[in-house]
């Protein structure tokens, strides 16, 4: 397993660190339809981190990202804090099959959405 010494979050699969021009497309918390193309800090066959971001996203939105001629829906799992270093940075979790067209090592046979549950989509209803 690979740690993320940042958040001290242990990952199930291995992240490449590989720049990707993607396309993001969604309703944003402003109730906005948004399209804009950002770019791949890191990437596993599960989900992505991104940055470039603009668009108003909160946990557990669903967006859609587009690499080459591939689509996919993923789930927003954290964004950025505006004046923090990750601003303009979001969390994707796939919300279905992976689109990446690079080979990525293969997630790991436990059940990552209790994980992901866990980890992140409990902590909303945190006080």
């Amino acid at each position: 397993m690979a740690y993320d010494l940042d958040v001290m979050t242990v990952r199930r699969e291995r992240r490449v660190t590989i720049p990707i021009s993607v396309r993001l497309w969604g309703l944003g918390s402003d109730g906005k339809v948004f399209s804009q193309n950002v770019k791949t800090l890191n990437i596993a066959t599960s989900g992505a981190r991104l940055y470039g971001v603009t668009a108003a996203l909160e946990r557990g939105f669903i967006v859609g990202l587009q690499c080459g001629n591939m689509r996919a829906r993923f789930m927003v799992v954290w964004v950025g804090e505006k004046g923090s270093s990750r601003e303009g940075q979001v969390g994707l979790r796939a919300a279905e099959n992976g689109i990446w067209s690079v080979a990525l090592p293969r997630a790991a046979d436990d059940d990552f959405s209790a994980w992901l549950v866990d980890n992140y989509l409990a902590t909303e209803s945190s006080p």
